[in-house]
């Protein structure tokens, strides 16, 4: 044996009975095994759908917006949404994806009790939470909800001034009329107003249940519930409401705002005269909710498009796969 093959065996002999070098090459084993495990789990995690647009730099991947859509649309495919809708539903995103990156900008979150909870309190919820795209939106409607009431309106407050004013300027509406109670179902195309009628008719699906997933009239968080007396609707809804009796869905008509579909609840008279001072006292306080439900609305809005107007918002209209006709983008 050579001196030099003797001095390499009596390093690699010597190397073999030092336990630093056994710790070391444990190291270096472990460390190539963890950078591979993180290779894999990135690729795993990787979202190679198009970018579809940015804020503030941050990618939206359209799988991101599907998932978005599919929840809060329904059973109606993406493919058959018109270019409007999808376009507001885009929007929609944004601004909730801004709200969203605020909040936890200064530290809010939802914790996993919060979500069973609120879940809890509202059954209908339950068979969508179990599904994973389902809940992790929900959660982010939790945490937005949050954002609102303990940032947003935590200082928002109407004066006896302002509920007065309010009130004087619906007093009408303290004279008891015959009050009409209907559902509504507002959307931008006859073709999807039809379409919703008709699962309607054919008991596929309930009024209120669709009205809360598909209507864009305000009343769709109430399942469409809305009231109304002689004159407080256009002309041509009062019309397509005045035939119907309790339970009946009108056939859909348009108007300014778009397609609607209404199901009469109830017709209800006015009271008899001793019940007249409560009825009053009654609807001061809805009047005096509704100026306080304005007040939070208007400062909702004020916030959101102060972000928007903060934010770096591009999209990306030849990924999106639809025409965007949307407010968006452009700043």
């Amino acid at each position: 044996m050579d001196r030099e093959t003797a001095l390499a065996r009596e390093a690699s002999d010597a190397r073999a009975g030092d336990p630093a070098f056994h710790i070391g090459a444990r190291a270096a084993l472990f460390s190539i095994f963890l950078f591979l495990l993180i290779a894999a789990s990135c690729r795993r995690s990787h979202d190679n759908t198009p970018v579809i647009g940015y804020i503030n730099g941050r990618p939206i991947h359209r799988s991101s917006l599907d998932s978005f859509m599919k929840v809060k649309m329904g059973e109606l495919t993406l493919s058959e949404a018109p270019d409007l809708l999808r376009s507001q539903m885009l929007d929609e995103y944004i601004k909730r994806r801004l709200v969203l990156d605020e909040a936890s900008r200064i530290g809010l979150s939802v914790t996993d009790a919060e979500i069973e909870q609120a879940v809890q309190d509202n059954p209908q919820t339950k068979s969508a939470a179990a599904q994973e795209d389902a809940r992790k939106e929900f959660a982010s409607d939790l945490l937005v909800s949050k954002y609102y009431r303990e940032v947003v309106l935590r200082d928002v407050r109407v004066s006896p001034e302002e509920a007065q004013t309010y009130i004087e300027q619906n007093r009408a509406r303290l004279v008891e009329l015959p009050v009409v109670y209907v559902r509504e179902i507002r959307v931008d195309s006859r073709l999807d107003a039809e379409r919703l009628r008709q699962e309607i008719i054919d008991g596929k699906h309930d009024f209120a249940d669709l009205a809360r997933q598909r209507s864009q009239a305000p009343s769709a968080e109430r399942g469409g519930l809305t009231d109304y007396t002689r004159g407080q609707l256009p002309e041509v809804l009062e019309k397509a409401i005045e035939p119907l009796h309790p339970g009946d869905v009108s056939p859909v008509v348009q108007s300014n705002f778009g397609f609607h579909i209404f199901k009469l609840e109830q017709r209800t008279q006015p009271r008899a005269p001793d019940d007249k001072r409560s009825q009053s006292d009654e609807r001061r306080s809805q009047l005096i909710e509704e100026a306080i439900e304005r007040k939070n609305q208007h400062a909702v809005d004020e916030a959101i498009d102060r972000l928007v107007a903060s934010a770096r918002i591009t999209i990306n209209t030849p990924a999106l796969g639809f025409t965007y006709v949307g407010r968006l983008g452009h700043n």
